[in-house]
């Protein structure tokens, strides 16, 4: 674990040292400053977790050093040091935004204590801090779904209107945009959650057997029918029914999906028996449904009950400012799972990525940077490293310089949306982006975000 960093600030050399030699027995990292332009000076150049400042000081006493900490190091715990006949003052700092104040002569045990509990609150204030931002983390990804691109954004605002509902959807997109992420999202989010959620592909399954996989069948109903199975959405009572490319359902199993939503029934293959179902069908197609209809290629009232709510997912070239938000994502996965040490990607490989349409989507870009791991040699992702279509494609005009700059570019973005948001309210704005108030100032400094 990182020292705790403790600037001492007074006049009086001999106080100074006396409290390195305090502190630093119990593991404080210490720095010394024998006046208040030197305190400031440190500050300016170096972060510390606590300062520790005399209040009479010739030339910048206590509370202009307090002032400029406050200004240059928001997020730094302030302890005014005082003689005892100079309380009052003392108080006032505190009013004016110290931690709390310590009197001269000072006892070893009274200064070991007081910088104890400092550091135990900031401890406390910095894990309630990563808690929030992993809840506001979560918030953003929506279980998984990562981005923060206004095309994202508003399918998450449809899909935190859908979660308690009842009502069944039909996601459309592009092949790898990420349908079955936002199925399996909206299940973990609503109501059914503890409840099954059960997939199937309805374009890989023979159709002489997708029949039995999604209603089951009857011992002896056909040849190797050997014992009675459970359908899948049967398995699925309960819970959510997520049918992927559910246009290439055969126009026989149309009718019996339809009488599962309009009646909640089901009977199994060479069964008689009616079986009662609760499932709520979310269902994916990237093809036009609607057109088929016209075709004659699948039943329009299927079509109507499937289609109360759509979900279309973005391609990721219409979202592309969240390519190195999903780079920083998997490779971080894909290093974990090869054990290896990758942590970035170089200007060029950036650039090519940002460059390239994408016509698979998430799924390329995923098995991309999975190659692109597994053949690293070093922490840094290489044009070397990625497919000949990403290394032959002309990057000319693609404005990133590497994953760090891109990645600090959307921060930036983000933090100004949040900002316009909350008319310029940095307390509201820093909930929204769940981290606290100095941490949001460190941010406008270190992005050089402007505000009014």
């Amino acid at each position: 674990m990182q020292k705790t960093n403790i600037l001492v600030v007074d006049d009086e050399k001999d106080i100074c040292r006396a409290l390195n030699i305090i502190l630093s027995k119990e593991g404080y990292a210490v720095t010394e400053a024998y006046n208040g332009e030197q305190a400031v000076e440190l500050i300016g150049r170096q972060s510390y977790d606590i300062i520790m400042t005399d209040i009479k000081m010739e030339k910048m006493d206590g509370f202009e050093v307090l002032r400029q900490a406050q200004k240059l190091s928001p997020g730094t715990s302030v302890i005014m040091m005082t003689a005892f006949a100079s309380v009052g003052s003392a108080v006032d700092a505190m009013r004016s935004g110290a931690v709390d104040y310590i009197t001269k002569p000072f006892l070893n045990d009274d200064i070991r204590l007081t910088i104890k509990r400092i550091v135990e609150g900031r401890d406390l204030l910095m894990e309630n801090q990563i808690l929030r931002q992993e809840l506001s983390q979560r918030c953003i990804s929506f279980k998984n779904i990562i981005g923060t691109s206004d095309a994202i954004q508003k399918v998450f605002a449809v899909m935190e209107k859908v979660v308690p509902s009842k009502a069944n959807i039909l996601i459309t997109g592009d092949s790898g945009t990420g349908k079955g992420l936002v199925a399996q999202a909206i299940h973990e989010s609503g109501p059914r959650k503890d409840k099954p959620f059960i997939a199937i592909n309805c374009g890989a399954i023979p159709e002489n057997l997708l029949e039995s996989e999604l209603f089951g069948h009857k011992k002896g109903s056909f040849t190797s029918a050997i014992e009675d199975k459970k359908g899948l959405i049967t398995m699925a009572n309960g819970g959510t029914l997520f049918l992927d490319e559910v246009g290439e359902l055969p126009p026989s199993l149309q009718v019996k999906l339809l009488n599962v939503i309009q009646n909640k029934e089901l009977t199994p293959v060479g069964d008689t028996r009616v079986i009662t179902v609760d499932v709520r069908v979310i269902a994916a197609t990237n093809a036009d449904l609607a057109q088929r209809v016209k075709d004659g290629r699948f039943r329009e009232d299927l079509f109507y009950r499937l289609n109360v709510i759509e979900i279309r997912v973005p391609s990721l070239r219409e979202r592309k400012d969240d390519i190195p938000l999903l780079i920083k994502h998997y490779l971080s996965v894909f290093a974990d799972e090869a054990g290896k040490s990758v942590k970035d990607i170089d200007y060029e490989a950036m650039k090519s990525m940002l460059a390239y349409d994408w016509p698979g989507n998430i799924r390329e870009l995923r098995n991309s940077l999975e190659r692109a791991v597994v053949l690293s040699e070093g922490e840094v992702i290489t044009l070397h490293d990625l497919p000949d279509k990403l290394r032959t494609i002309d990057v000319e005009g693609i404005p990133t310089s590497s994953l760090r700059q891109a990645l600090d570019d959307y921060e930036r973005e983000y933090i100004r949306r949040s900002m316009t948001e909350n008319k310029g309210n940095k307390e509201a704005a820093a909930e929204r982006l769940g981290i606290d108030l100095a941490t949001l100032y460190r941010k406008l400094k270190k992005l050089r975000i402007e505000t009014a």
